[in-house]
């Protein structure tokens, strides 16, 4: 569906949300796309690249999109058709940054038009791509302050649980994935970079530094996440490896002192003479002899520091 379309002087920017064909052929018509573009325009699956044509830049590149429900991140998929006078964006999920960028870019120019570049569909996609990158750090920064609620309570042993490892391994999967997202990127901008000299006539290398500088900054801090993902779940899973073996070395300690008063006990079940079997007080001595065993027992274990 057409989410949003802009035109200001001479250049136009259409984004579209999932468009079906019948929606993308009259563009692909208006503006004589090439056919190649036209079979990668509705394939959200192909991977980010940049192909330069005679006329026109065509790029894809994937951005990270946060379920707040699930606590995952999945990918957004832009499509971005760059003319002299045109752009056409494309994303596979709505997103409310496109209605944003397009109200600032309205007040940006509104205060000041008088620098031309910024008619360019170029600077347009600075403005998309730069707003998706100042998205993006928040929402690294949300995922670090997650990562210090989780190391509090990794140390606490009452919380070492199922649900804690739950939260651990989902950060661990939108780490690994938003790497893989934002990998690409440097390459694709390097190459946009280089692409653009032939487009516009403007020195636009300021622009390309930013975003280049946030893309950095960006994958710096996913790699610090991630290791510190990876160092929380391993320190959660020795610590519930620990909790476990004190449980079940706990258990082992009791087996063994029922097995010794289940032993003491079937010996006196019998049918063969044993002491004190015909005393009044046997019944006494035996469970006096039961409660020792089991109290040296206990006492033993805990000198070797087994519970």
């Amino acid at each position: 569906m057409i989410e949003g379309s802009l035109t200001v002087g001479n250049m136009t920017w259409t984004h579209l949300v999932n468009p079906h064909r019948k929606q993308v052929d009259p563009i692909i018509e208006k503006y004589q796309l090439h056919e190649i573009i036209e079979q990668d325009f509705l394939d959200f699956t192909t991977q980010d690249k940049i192909d330069v044509y005679d006329d026109c830049i065509f790029l894809i590149l994937r951005f990270p999109k946060y379920n707040e429900k699930l606590k995952k991140h999945f990918v957004n998929t832009m499509h971005a058709i760059l003319g002299k006078d045109f752009i056409i964006t494309v994303t596979s999920h709505v997103t409310n940054n496109i209605e944003r960028i397009q109200n600032k870019y309205r007040e940006e120019l509104a205060e000041d038009d008088s620098e031309e570049f910024k008619l360019s569909p170029y600077y347009v996609l600075y403005k998309i791509i730069d707003s998706m990158y100042d998205k993006a750090l928040t929402g690294l920064g949300k995922f670090a302050q997650d990562l210090v609620k989780i190391e509090e309570d990794t140390f606490d042993a009452e919380n070492v649980n199922q649900n804690l490892l739950s939260s651990l391994l989902i950060k661990k999967r939108n780490a690994i994935l938003l790497k893989q997202i934002m990998t690409p990127h440097s390459e694709i901008l390097w190459e946009l970079q280089i692409a653009t000299v032939n487009f516009y006539e403007w020195d636009l290398d300021v622009y390309f530094e930013d975003l280049q500088y946030k893309t950095d900054k960006i994958l710096s801090i996913i790699s610090m996440v991630k290791e510190n993902t990876e160092s929380l779940f391993d320190v959660s899973d020795t610590l519930a490896t620990m909790k476990t073996n004190r449980v079940i070395s706990i258990l082992t300690i009791f087996t063994v002192i029922l097995g010794i008063l289940t032993w003491l006990s079937w010996m006196y079940w019998m049918n063969v003479d044993l002491p004190f079997d015909d005393s009044p007080w046997a019944f006494s001595i035996l469970f006096f002899v039961m409660f020792a065993a089991a109290g040296f027992t206990m006492f033993y274990f805990r000198k070797k520091r087994r519970f």
